[in-house]
């Protein structure tokens, strides 16, 4: 027998690519909870202060929507269409630019609007903000030129128009306060078009990737229905529609394209009917599963609501700033629309998707499904009340309205800050013996 060299130690190499791309989704997630809190929070502010909804209506869509979008677009379009994620730097590019950007504008409005510096330093934190779209398009089209089949195809203009919105909606509002004068002498119409850019391309996305989202967490079938392309076609035309007829004066393109939009949350409404119906039974964890899927249906109905109020607006007064009146509509489409989209995505995706193992995941599941029914009642009462109150013009229902969702979102972004900090455990080394071969 002839000694050989000592036995070898093979250990494996810790992080993965995957794993990076969750972290940063999970990031994503998190600075979007924050935003949402913040803009809970500026409910409560003087109204000097807060700008009439100026603040919270910022907070909860250009800081927590989209920061969730730059968070979680990349890494679901990538999961869908099963390539790999895009550059770890590039995706935290995109979540960081988007984060400092949109707080850099919002600080900067709310510090004073009379300092002559408000607009540079706004118009700075425009281009930050627009140079993190970019990062997130890129890590989120780039990977998909790998995918294969129809899905491919949908995720890229569905995702690349809501892109492209966010991207011309941000611009128009870029060159407004650096001041710009062609944008601002015409600002009483594209103040209107860039909020409907900006509302559209947000809920593009939510709807995108709804379409995908809703069948997995009510356990059916994942088939892409007609309905759901026509969802996207819509969705995508729509917003495009209303802003080019507003910068141009035009009521016919205006009202066709609000038309459009609300027959693509029509849609929207009834692909989510659909997926309800042949939805599965739970075996375990009934309240996440349920507060999950509750929270997005719930969300659907909100939209098509808001969508009807603000299309009827726009038919009614026309391609001016007349028929843009956000307070009859923002709350139904900023709250129950997208935060909550967002509040009933996170709870799925954080134990589905986040790093992590299976104790530490179904650790995070009994977390987010704590007291769900009472957070579903008080948050769809809570915005009824509050957009009611601001319509109606009737300050204790508003009032009672935003104290009701504090509570329920307040507690669901506790909920998530203590399913993002449970421990993992530590997983024991695996070692592999190479032993000399015999002589």
């Amino acid at each position: 027998m002839r000694a050989g060299p000592l036995p070898m130690v093979d250990r494996p190499k810790a992080g993965t690519g995957r794993i990076r791309d969750r972290r940063i989704t999970a990031l994503g997630i998190g600075l979007a909870a924050a935003y949402v809190a913040l803009a809970a929070v500026a409910l409560f502010v003087p109204v000097s202060m807060r700008q009439g909804g100026w603040l919270p209506l910022h907070l909860a869509l250009a800081g927590g929507a989209v920061t969730a979008i730059a968070g979680v677009m990349p890494f679901f379009s990538a999961a869908v269409a099963s390539v790999s994620p895009g550059a770890p730097v590039i995706r935290l590019a995109g979540v960081l630019g988007v984060a400092l950007g949109a707080a850099v504008v919002i600080a900067a409005r709310v510090v004073s609007t009379s300092d002559p510096s408000f607009g540079a330093i706004s118009a700075v934190g425009g281009l930050v903000y627009l140079a993190g779209i970019a990062a997130v398009a890129a890590a989120t089209l780039l990977p998909l030129r790998q995918a294969l089949g129809t899905r491919r195809v949908i995720l890229a203009v569905s995702y690349g128009a809501a892109l492209a919105a966010i991207a011309i909606g941000a611009s128009i509002a870029t060159l407004f306060v650096g001041g710009w004068q062609p944008v601002v002498e015409a600002w009483d119409v594209l103040k209107p078009a860039h909020a409907w850019l900006n509302v559209g391309s947000v809920s593009m996305v939510v709807a995108a990737s709804l379409l995908h989202l809703l069948p997995t967490v009510a356990g059916a079938r994942i088939g892409m229905e007609r309905s759901g392309r026509l969802v996207i076609v819509a969705l995508s035309a729509g917003p495009f529609l209303v802003a080019t007829g507003l910068a141009t004066r035009s009521w016919a393109v205006a009202a066709s394209g609000a038309l459009t939009t609300l027959s693509g949350a029509l849609l929207l409404a009834w692909y989510a009917r659909g997926v309800h119906a042949r939805r599965g039974r739970w075996s375990s964890d009934p309240r996440w599963h349920g507060f999950a899927l509750a929270s997005l249906l719930a969300a659907v109905a909100w939209f098509v609501v808001a969508i009807a109020i603000a299309a009827w607006g726009t038919v009614e007064g026309g391609a001016s700033a007349a028929g843009w009146r956000p307070s009859t509509f923002i709350v139904p489409l900023a709250v129950g629309w997208v935060v909550q989209a967002l509040i009933g995505a996170w709870t799925h995706l954080v134990p589905a998707v986040g790093p992590g193992d299976l104790a530490r995941h179904a650790r995070q599941r009994d977390l987010l499904g704590r007291a769900a029914p009472s957070r579903w009642w008080a948050f769809q009462v809570g915005t009824g009340a509050l957009a009611l109150g601001l319509t109606m013009e009737r300050p204790e229902l508003a009032i009672a309205g935003a104290l009701l969702l504090l509570a329920s979102a307040g507690l669901s972004i506790l909920l998530l800050a203590a399913a993002l900090t449970v421990p993992e455990r530590r997983r024991p080394e695996v070692t592999r013996i190479v032993t000399p071969d015999a002589a």
